[in-house]
């Protein structure tokens, strides 16, 4: 049994200020920012982006709550966003039936590598799992007949338009109406993280990151659980590759499976808080944004060495990432 009573990760006490303060301002921001910056396409579409990037974040930290350190998401993503392109490019499919499906893709690769690599502890998981994705990037680019291999799919569907009553919403043509979609996936996705960490798996998890031995010796399966929280993982963030293929409408081995999306997560989560579950996503909604409107125009070769800044920073001076930071500063 696990003790009901252990310390849940910063932010997820019930009685927590700062949670619930910075929960419900962050969501007004979120549904007021079109109107804040009177539906500026640029600005939404960097937004929607780092509201990809955040559930990304959010579904890596469900392993990383763990203790362990994937480099191998990007397998995950990258499976993602093929499966549900060639879904819907080559059968016509419903994006709302292939996106689902890709997640489920992606979890049975996800239960691979987890059969492959989880015996395995820091350094050498972390390796593992980044060597992992050469699996399905070599799959990918050379089974040309299906995949049209390293020159990748064009003309992926955008997503479709939905009917409600009177009201027509094109998610297709409408970067506000896409925006408003990552909006519901990134809260809905929010949600279903807060509920896994406050679980009993949550807790088994915590148990595991702090003292594996002492965690089996009262009956926790360490294998089993962080097995679990693998699938769990890779799902969404099958999902979130298959809306970045939807959204982006073009997709390539280089571009899914590469080392970007292997550690954009990685260091989200570390730089808002690996333990928490607001910090990896707040992290990204600011940081992407950041380096987009700042970094990028200032410095085009080199402005994604703000990701690295960061991280050292952080690392240095705030080793519980920001939102742990601000937590123990407020309570």
């Amino acid at each position: 049994m696990i003790n009901s009573t252990t310390k849940a990760p910063y932010g997820f006490n019930k009685g927590s200020k700062t949670y619930t303060v910075g929960l419900w301002m962050a969501l007004l921001l979120l549904l007021l920012l079109p109107v804040l910056v009177r539906h500026n396409d640029y600005i939404l579409q960097v937004f929607t982006h780092a509201l990809l990037l955040a559930t990304l974040a959010l579904a890596w930290n469900i392993l990383g709550v763990s203790g362990s350190i994937s480099l191998g998401h990007a397998a995950f993503f990258g499976s993602g966003a093929y499966a549900s392109a060639l879904l819907s490019l080559n059968l016509g499919l419903s994006l709302w039936i292939t996106i689902p499906l890709a997640g489920f893709i992606a979890t049975g690769l996800g239960f691979i590598m987890g059969l492959i690599c989880m015996r395995l502890r820091g350094a050498y998981f972390a390796l593992a799992t980044l060597a992992f994705i050469e699996v399905p990037k070599v799959i990918t680019d050379n089974w040309d007949e299906l995949t049209r291999g390293s020159l990748g799919l064009v003309g992926v569907p955008g997503f479709p338009s939905l009917h409600l009553g009177p009201w027509h919403i094109d998610f297709g043509s409408s970067i506000t109406a896409s925006y408003y979609l990552m909006v519901i996936y990134f809260l809905v996705l929010l949600g279903l993280v807060g509920f896994i960490f406050r679980s009993n798996i949550g807790l088994a998890l915590q148990a595991i990151r702090e003292e594996e031995i002492a965690s089996q010796a009262v009956g926790i399966q360490a294998d089993s659980f962080r097995l679990l929280s693998m699938l769990l993982s890779a799902f969404f963030t099958g999902i979130s590759g298959a809306c970045y293929a939807h959204l982006v409408r073009y997709i390539n081995p280089g571009l899914v499976y590469g080392l970007h999306f292997a550690a954009i997560p990685m260091i989200f989560a570390i730089c808002g808080g690996r333990f928490t579950i607001i910090g990896p996503a707040l992290a990204a909604l600011i940081i992407y944004p950041l380096d987009q409107f700042i970094f990028h125009p200032l410095i085009p070769a080199g402005h994604e060495f703000l990701y690295g800044a960061v991280l050292i920073f952080v690392v240095l001076f705030m080793p519980a990432g920001l939102w742990g930071s601000i937590h123990r500063t407020t309570n």
